[in-house]
């Protein structure tokens, strides 16, 4: 009976380890790292619309749509640290809306999808938010028509 009861034990020990070990490596193999993004560009995107607002783990995200020169609607997205690493630099859940009319810089996306990484964003009201207070150089900066006209020649 002791014998039974120990390797029932070390069998549960086994079994919870086991969980907890592969638990972690899923989560390890689904977050990803900046390389994603050109950091030799920002692009700065003035009064789009936010459309949805993600306080999430592992990323936030601002999701905005964009109106070109023709009224042609592209829709866009730029992630950003997880919201514990945002609050110490005052962002909240109530931060944004939808509806909201802000202005951003990011970083974007190498393979030229509408994606970027967050730089910062002017609030409706003024107030300014950084993602955090590591700043690099801009490198070449782009209005949103800009960065359009550079897409399309590539």
């Amino acid at each position: 009976m002791n014998r039974q009861r120990r390797y029932s034990r070390v069998t549960g020990v086994f079994w919870r380890l086991l969980l907890v070990l592969l638990s972690l490596s899923g989560a390890a193999r689904a977050h990803h790292g900046v390389a994603a993004y050109d950091y030799s560009k920002t692009v700065v995107a003035k009064n789009v619309t936010v459309t949805q607002w993600d306080w999430v783990n592992p990323h936030c995200k601002i999701h905005f749509d964009v109106t070109d020169d023709r009224h042609n609607v592209q829709h866009w997205s730029v992630e950003m640290h997880p919201p514990e690493a945002l609050i110490e630099h005052g962002w909240t859940r109530q931060s944004l809306r939808a509806g909201d009319v802000i202005s951003l810089s990011f970083r974007p996306a190498k393979d030229f999808s509408a994606a970027g990484l967050l730089v910062d964003v002017t609030l409706p009201n003024g107030f300014q938010l950084v993602q955090n207070l590591l700043v690099l150089p801009v490198g070449k900066t782009y209005s949103m028509n800009e960065w359009a006209n550079f897409i399309a020649r590539k």
